[in-house]
């Protein structure tokens, strides 16, 4: 199945790009972008955006696969398109200012961007007191990555406290808390537990097992209940800004190896980088088990 799935996804790929239908392009872009190639699915949502620019997800997947670009551009190139995706996240809010994961990118940026490409703690705060006006969790969320960004691990937990005492029945909260646990506190048994705790409250929130899966492969702990959580996911078809199929399988693959199961990690490897080749952490994992 997986074979043919990539055959379609392939196929598209080498659609000339004619077409004058903004959702198929927007479709071949997501498709290059889900492949790592970033220039095809540039080239693919800037048809897209003309055809139709006043449509904020247009804009908002542009600004991703500049984003994308820029990672393994030149200085130079890297400032230019940095540039270029701060301006179509703000033209995405612009359209619609109650698109959140506009914001959140744009709160991101605003973080991570050097003063001489636009970043600036301020402007993200900003951003985080627009998200919080529309959505609780997000704004919590929103101020906790300010916190982080400004080593001050105190004050994130408390956002995150507060953010479950208002929502303690959220799915969504205590999943957000447990990647924060895992990522940036690396409390990998908390942050099992919170993502638990989310599939409990809704069985179906597939974001929740991807992470289970993640979190133990970085753990190497509950690997048999890991590997049940990413199977389920891969017979799931993830919506925008989910986790990709591609490192659901890297996940699994790294389950498998602590498993000593190395020709199912091995096979699990392949199936991530035939999806996505530009992967360079598959790539050097599947050397390692080959």
């Amino acid at each position: 199945m997986l074979k043919n799935i990539f055959s379609i996804a392939l196929f598209a790929l080498s659609v000339s790009g004619q077409t004058n239908d903004p959702q198929r392009l927007y479709q071949l872009g997501r498709e290059a972008i889900a492949h790592g190639d970033s220039d095809k699915a540039i080239e693919y949502f800037e048809k897209a955006v003309a055809l139709k620019p006043n449509d904020a997800r247009y804009h908002y997947q542009l600004a991703g696969a500049y984003g994308q670009s820029a990672a393994t551009a030149a200085m130079f190139s890297k400032m230019s398109i940095a540039g270029k995706a701060k301006g179509e996240f703000q033209r995405a809010i612009e359209i619609d200012p109650n698109f959140l994961p506009a914001r959140m990118a744009l709160l991101e940026f605003d973080l991570l961007a050097p003063a001489l490409m636009g970043g600036s703690e301020e402007a993200a705060i900003e951003q985080a007191t627009e998200i919080r006006k529309r959505d609780a969790i997000e704004g919590h969320r929103a101020f906790a990555r300010i916190d982080v960004a400004a080593k001050k691990l105190d004050l994130a937990r408390s956002e995150y406290a507060a953010m479950l005492k208002e929502q303690p029945s959220s799915a969504r909260a205590h999943y957000f808390y447990g990647v924060y646990l895992m990522l940036t506190e690396q409390n990998y048994k908390a942050a099992s537990d919170e993502l638990e705790a989310a599939v409990k409250l809704d069985a179906s929130y597939m974001p929740a097992y991807f992470q289970i899966g993640h979190v133990a492969a970085l753990s190497g702990a509950n690997l048999t209940r890991a590997e049940e959580a990413l199977r389920k996911y891969l017979a799931y078809r993830p919506k925008e800004d989910e986790p990709s199929i591609a490192r659901a399988y890297f996940w699994l693959g790294g389950i498998y190896e602590k498993q000593g199961r190395r020709a199912d990690a091995k096979a699990s490897y392949a199936a991530s980088l035939k999806i996505n080749p530009n992967q360079k952490d598959a790539g050097e994992a599947l050397k390692r088990v080959s």
